[in-house]
């Protein structure tokens, strides 16, 4: 695990998928998440091989701690959504988000976590007008 979390760090780009147990997926999701900027922008997706079952989550999963602040970036479940929109066979939407969350990055409107100042509900308006 130790030597993962290394070559993960060092070229992330070599792994598409990495087959784990719960423990050491959630620390790697974790880093994962550190390298791509943050909890707040990491999508998750838990697929059964072979079949449509899936579970779909941000990696910071319902994050209790930040109910009510404002302060929760939306963005990690806007592009869960947009995983759960490939599983189920609609690309086109897929993509739509995703472009929607490149265009709001590049904006101003970003929450605390990514060196803005705007609430979540400004960062969920702002994504609404993309989509």
């Amino acid at each position: 695990m130790d030597a993962l979390a290394l070559e993960l760090v060092r070229e992330p780009e070599r792994f598409q998928v990495i087959v784990t147990n719960n423990l050491y997926g959630d620390i790697l999701s974790d880093l994962g998440a550190g390298l791509v900027g943050g909890l707040g922008v990491a999508a998750s997706a838990n697929l059964h091989p072979g079949k449509r079952h899936a579970l779909f989550e941000p990696v910071h999963g319902s994050a209790p701690g930040l109910v009510g602040k404002g302060v929760a970036n939306p963005v990690a479940a806007v592009l869960t959504g947009g995983l759960m929109f490939e599983h189920l066979g609609h690309p086109a939407a897929a993509a739509d988000l995703k472009e929607a969350v490149r265009t709001l990055l590049a904006s101003t409107a970003r929450t605390p976590d990514l060196g803005g100042d705007a609430k979540t509900a400004e960062v969920v308006s702002a994504l609404g007008t993309l989509v």
